[in-house]
């Protein structure tokens, strides 16, 4: 995830919690609006402004977002936005474990021959960041330079607009009448400012501003006259620009610009900064009515709705964003209501005022405590429900045709015969067309395969809409485009061809060159406005695929039965992304596991998949790697040089932890299949032991120095091991493993 995505995932939580708070004030303002003053009704908005800039607030259990728990969770909910969990499959239909982390497992496509392979371990270089730090989705990054590109601009038109008033201020006359200097003096003391204060005066300025937060400037239209009759309302106005200074107005005008230019893509921050400048003059007026007294209250406001009919109009003097526009008819009343009830003594902040002001700040100044690690909600599948747990982009991967029928983008049938050996793997899709141009599309996998090894293949094509020459053609394309059409003596043949009253095409590929390679089929066809492609390896007849072809059918119970991948022969994982997901994982793993959504130190879960022994340790054996694991990944919410990732994996224990514990060694898999060790040392924490191991990298020596060092913790709990993988390293770790010890018991 590079800055810019991190940057603008940062604004959406802000800009969304914020929008809450603003939501919250305004309600607070609307239902004491006849009871709390225009200072009150400023300093709340102060509040929202609070948490649209300050990046980390404190846990509260007064916090609003105890009440709202959904919301609580939407800095975390956001850190993992729509992402790709996976590259998109080929359109040869190969699973996607094999674009990520390659499959576990290869093919010796030239013989047909099973070839064991070495297992790969998913926690691994780029195999990792496929998993847990997944690739953004173009959405996201399209979204962040927008975004960073509205903020550039707002940022640069701030500084074209200081540069411009610097620039202009320069040819702009002090003021040296005594009358008005003198004026100046009076109020100044009158507001108790230590530093002096300016007064020019220039044709160029359309009506009276105060500018700078050192060194005070008022300045004024050459229409205003220092004449004895004109003096009070020249009092009234550099009182009014000097209360702006002394309430720091000033100051708070450009955060409140700044903090546009950030998150100007919210309407809510737009229309909030609105009302906040309206509130600010009514604030402003009723602290000018507080120095000069009720007995002031009515010239005063003559000379505002003056100034403000004269100048409102045809001003065309620049503005910092959200103080333009805003002497409409509406806030002119406004304002002559406020000043007309106006009574000495109102501006100050009364006990209740400040209580209010604690009171909400309070609420929404503070995040939901979350029992340590966040929400305090451990994953408990198998107490129902179907929640979905990681939205992770538009590709989903099921190991079962009953979930991914019901959530497939369109109907469709599959054979409900297979050719001897060979059982159903996986079906994958994405839920929408990855292009505006392109078709819904399902790929089903079907393999020969026992334990670690494969021997036979087949892909089952599904698109909305395709017809059966677009097939051939493309099927020509992809076999013209492989290495072994340019030796020569690949001949491709095409032929219709007519099964249990579906019409399609047949495609013959015959390697004339290479004695004793099987030819290939492809079988094209449509049935209901769906085209299908069925094809694989040489070891597949023609009369195999074509009695496929005859019983396909759209799932039912039986049908389910049939594609329900229960052995993961040759599979390196599954993704899950619900609970009943979950529940599925729970079956193959023989027990009702649970996972917390959140981890101390801000670490929320991003991603789990059920997955095989060789992603825990080594395994003993064909029959130990076929032991089957959850795993859960948790990633941060903000970059770290700690701990960059947390992987929570878990299985029944049968002897390793005795084992481990014996040895003082964990055993693990290089990238090239071999093994190698890792000392393991046992710890006490808060009472219980546990199996600590040295640093160590994902590939032993084989692993670059770079690699990112790694250490695992081992605890058992009623015969279920566990292993927390901390990559990097960081002062949490162990908080981390007490509180999965703690809340983890049964």
């Amino acid at each position: 995830m590079n800055i810019a995505e991190s940057l603008f995932r940062w604004f959406v939580a802000s800009t969304l919690t914020a929008s809450l708070v603003a939501i919250v004030v305004m309600a607070v303002q609307h239902l004491l609006r006849r009871r709390i003053s225009a200072r009150l009704r400023y300093s709340l908005w102060l509040i929202v402004l609070a948490r649209l800039v300050l990046p980390v607030f404190p846990d509260s259990p007064v916090s609003l977002f105890n009440v709202f728990p959904a919301i609580s969770d939407i800095k975390n909910a956001v850190a993992h936005l729509p992402s790709q969990q996976d590259k998109p499959r080929t359109e040869t239909g190969n699973s996607i474990k094999e674009n990520t982390t390659q499959s576990h497992y290869t093919l010796n496509g030239a013989g047909g021959n099973s070839q064991q392979q070495p297992v790969l371990q998913l926690d691994r270089g780029a195999g990792a960041a496929a998993i847990t730090e997944r690739e953004n989705h173009p959405a996201i990054r399209i979204l962040s330079v927008i975004w960073l590109a509205g903020t550039a601009s707002f940022l640069a038109y701030h500084l074209m607009f200081w540069l411009r008033i610097k620039r202009k201020q320069k040819s702009f006359n002090r003021v040296s009448d005594l009358t008005m200097r003198n004026v100046a003096e009076e109020c100044r003391r009158l507001f108790t400012l230590k530093r002096p204060v300016s007064l020019y005066m220039s044709p160029s300025i359309q009506s009276p501003y105060i500018s700078g937060m050192i060194r005070p400037a008022v300045y004024l239209p050459e229409t205003l006259s220092c004449d004895p009759e004109e003096a009070a309302r020249l009092k009234h106005v550099i009182a009014h620009e000097l209360a702006h200074y002394k309430r720091k107005d000033t100051a708070w005008n450009m955060l409140g610009s700044l903090v546009l230019a950030v998150h100007w893509m919210n309407p809510l921050v737009w229309m909030m900064m609105r009302r906040m400048k309206a509130d600010r003059e009514l604030a402003c007026d009723a602290c000018v009515l507080e120095v000069l007294g009720e007995e002031e209250a009515v010239p005063y406001g003559m000379t505002i709705i003056g100034y403000l009919k004269r100048y409102s109009s045809g001003r065309n003097h620049p503005h910092l964003l959200y103080f333009k526009g805003l002497n409409g008819e509406k806030d002119i009343v406004r304002r002559i209501r406020m000043i007309q009830s106006f009574k000495r003594g109102s501006y100050k902040f009364s006990v209740l005022a400040v209580l209010l002001v604690l009171l909400v700040g309070a609420a929404t100044l503070t995040n939901a405590p979350v029992s340590k690690a966040g929400t305090s909600a451990w994953i408990h599948a198998e107490e129902g429900g179907d929640e979905m747990l990681f939205a992770d982009g538009e590709f989903r991967e099921y190991d079962n045709l009953e979930k991914a029928a019901r959530v497939a983008p369109f109907r469709f049938k599959v054979p409900s015969v297979l050719p001897s050996g060979y059982t159903f793997d996986n079906i994958s899709f994405h839920l929408q067309p990855l292009t505006s141009s392109a078709s819904s599309a399902v790929n089903v996998r079907y393999q020969k395969a026992h334990v670690n090894e494969i021997s036979g293949y087949m892909d089952l094509n599904i698109v909305r809409g395709a017809e059966p020459q677009q097939w051939y053609e493309q099927i020509r394309t992809e076999e013209e485009d492989l290495g072994d059409a340019q030796a020569g003596g690949k001949v491709i043949e095409k032929s219709a061809v007519s099964v249990n009253g579906l019409e399609g095409l047949k495609v013959t590929i015959r390697m004339t060159a290479w004695k004793g390679q099987p030819e290939r089929y492809y079988y094209v066809w449509k049935d209901q406005g769906v085209a299908y492609k069925l094809g694989g390896d040489g070891q597949v007849t023609s009369r195999d695929f074509e009695n496929m072809i005859a019983s396909m059918k759209y799932p039912d119970e039986n049908l389910n039965k049939l594609y329900e991948n229960n052995d993961y022969y040759a599979r390196a994982l599954t993704y899950l992304f619900d609970t009943e997901d979950i529940r599925r994982a729970q079956k193959l793993i023989g027990y009702h596991a649970s996972f917390p959504r959140k981890l101390p130190g801000d670490f929320a879960a991003s991603g789990a998949y059920v997955s095989r022994k060789v992603n825990f340790n080594y395994p003993e054996s064909d029959q130990d790697s076929m032991r089957m694991l959850l795993a859960v990944t948790y990633n941060p919410s903000a970059s770290s040089a700690g701990v960059k990732r947390v992987e929570l994996t878990q299985m029944l224990n049968g002897h390793m932890y005795e084992d481990m514990k014996k040895d003082r060694k964990l055993s693990l898999m290089r990238i090239d299949g071999k093994k190698f060790t890792v000392n393991l040392q046992p710890i006490t924490i808060q009472g219980r032991e546990v199996l600590h191991s040295e640093k160590f990298k994902i590939d032993g020596e084989l692993s670059s120095p770079n690699e990112t060092d790694r250490v695992s913790y081992f605890w058992l709990n009623d015969g279920v091991i566990f292993q927390a993988r901390f990559i990097g390293q960081g002062s949490e770790e162990q908080s981390i493993v007490q509180y999965l010890m703690e809340q983890g018991k049964s």
